[in-house]
């Protein structure tokens, strides 16, 4: 680059990197009254023809208004200042920040210490969570793109390949794309990634190998793996290490997507959920913190806030339950207590239920009902009279109006006039006051079939003093049976 100036605004300082896409250089902004400093990435597309195609214009301002909404909205992201295209040449301006990158802070301290790692990776991941969210995938994670700043300690996530994809795609003469060139570092990049298929967890297994690099001070080209399974075999040289973060390491670069962390979100709260209070405590400040350092409002983290509460329920749960085996003992025997007075309880109810007799209620209802009705049926004893006067008028009276001349017997008594007495020999047979009741039905008869008993309406009147000489019916009787 013979030009000092690029843009008739950006004055070249110093040259920070050179790659494959391009180069990046240190530069003063000469239009601000600071002159700030600011990063310029030169991007080079593959194109073999010298014109560049519109496409890939259109394409590269659509990206670079991605890098610009993540550093207004995350502040451990750069900002995007400009974006311009010069002699064919892609150029981004973005936020210059003062810090170490981790493979300069390993080269002045060495390895890192498992409690370095845990807080370098509890910066990191709500920033994985945050770009994620945004259908975003980093897809260049290692040492190198992680700087921490020298303001606050805090990592600062750069060098996106959101941009580098769209340099990386090789462009035919006649202005139609052929094929994209994968993105990444050998060694840190997943095996889906290289094979150009990126996903969310990808991001997740650099970050892991980068954290493993910080722990052991070897690039993953000089780890060994299991030749069976592609599994990278690096506790031993990493002996310094805790067994809660070695497990967490190990998930997050398992070779097969689906064995890894489904999200930054959930790498985090397996991190954090056995770390000491104090340690969580600190966490928490720093978040906080992270949104403070911000001097443009819109510039805040969604995501570093919503492990600052899953934290804080964390420590709760943790304060609340205190050890876990006493946990695992007591609540076993609380819902077996339950489940047994339920049992008992249940028996209990069953079995006065079986002791209680029926239902009073339907059935003495029914009872005094027909009780009452009883002393009504008494007159009912009139059936077992009528047999005994059935049978005496039915031989009695049917044959008596047939012949007339019998029935003139029936007068020979009545035909005395001059003893009137003698007429009450018929009412013999009944001794009691109740046949009387019954001779009634059997004169009804015998004065149907005899017209002339003019006389015999006579003896009626006489028939009062009847029950007077109801006494000497015995001698009367002798006579007319006779």
């Amino acid at each position: 680059m013979t030009t000092q100036f690029l843009n008739n605004r950006y004055q070249i300082v110093a040259t920070l990197g050179r790659g494959g896409f391009g180069e990046t250089f240190l530069a003063t902004d000469t239009h601000m009254p600071s002159a700030r400093k600011c990063v310029i990435k030169l991007l080079k597309p593959l194109v073999e023809d010298p014109e560049v195609p519109q496409w890939l214009k259109e394409r590269f301002q659509r990206e670079a208004a991605i890098l610009e909404d993540l550093g207004e909205n995350h502040p451990q992201i750069p900002r995007l200042y400009a974006y311009f295209t010069e002699k064919n040449n892609f150029y981004l301006v973005q936020e210059w920040v003062e810090g170490f990158t981790l493979t300069q802070k390993h080269e002045q301290q060495g390895n890192f210490s498992s409690e370095q790692i845990q807080e370098l990776l509890i910066g990191l991941l709500p920033i994985l969570a945050f770009i994620h969210e945004r259908r975003i995938i980093h897809r260049d994670i290692k040492p190198d793109n992680i700087i921490l700043r020298n303001s606050d300690g805090k990592p600062v996530l750069i060098d996106f390949g959101i941009i580098k994809e769209a340099m990386g795609t090789v462009v035919n003469p006649d202005g139609r794309s052929a094929y994209s060139i994968a993105l990444g570092t050998p060694g840190y990049m997943s095996s889906e990634q290289a094979a150009g298929r990126p996903v969310y967890s990808s991001d997740l297994y650099s970050l892991g190998l980068t954290a493993i690099f910080l722990l052991t001070g070897k690039t993953p080209q000089y780890l060994e793996s299991d030749p069976r399974t592609g599994e990278i075999l690096w506790r031993k040289d990493a002996p310094q290490v805790s067994a809660q973060l070695a497990n967490v390491l190990d998930k997050s670069i398992h070779f097969h997507p689906r064995d890894r962390f489904d999200s930054a979100e959930e790498m985090l709260m397996a991190l954090v959920s056995r770390l000491p209070n104090k340690t969580q405590g600190s966490f928490q400040n720093s978040t906080e913190a992270t949104v403070a350092v911000s001097s443009n409002p819109k510039r805040r983290s969604r995501p570093v806030t919503r492990p600052t509460i899953e934290i804080e329920e964390e420590e709760e749960e943790t304060e609340e339950t205190g050890n876990p085996w006493i946990a695992w003992i007591v609540m076993p025997l609380i819902f077996l207590v339950i489940i047994v007075s339920g049992l008992a309880v249940g028996f209990l109810m069953a079995k006065k239920k079986r002791m209680q007799p029926p239902p009073p209620s339907p059935i003495e209802s029914i009872e005094p009902t027909p009780s009452e009705p009883l002393p009504t049926p008494t007159p009912l004893v009139i059936p077992t009279i009528r047999p005994t006067p059935v049978p005496t008028p039915v031989p009695t009276p049917v044959p008596t109006p047939i012949p007339t001349p019998e029935v003139s017997p029936s007068p020979d008594p009545g035909v005395n006039p001059e003893n009137p007495d003698n007429p009450i020999p018929p009412l013999t047979p009944i001794p009691d006051p109740t046949p009387s009741v019954q001779s009634t039905p059997i004169f009804v008869p015998t004065p149907a079939p005899s017209p002339k008993p003019s006389p015999i309406s006579t003896p009626t009147p006489e028939s009062k003093p009847l029950p007077e000489n109801v006494p000497p019916a015995p001698p009367i009787e002798e006579k007319p049976v006779n």
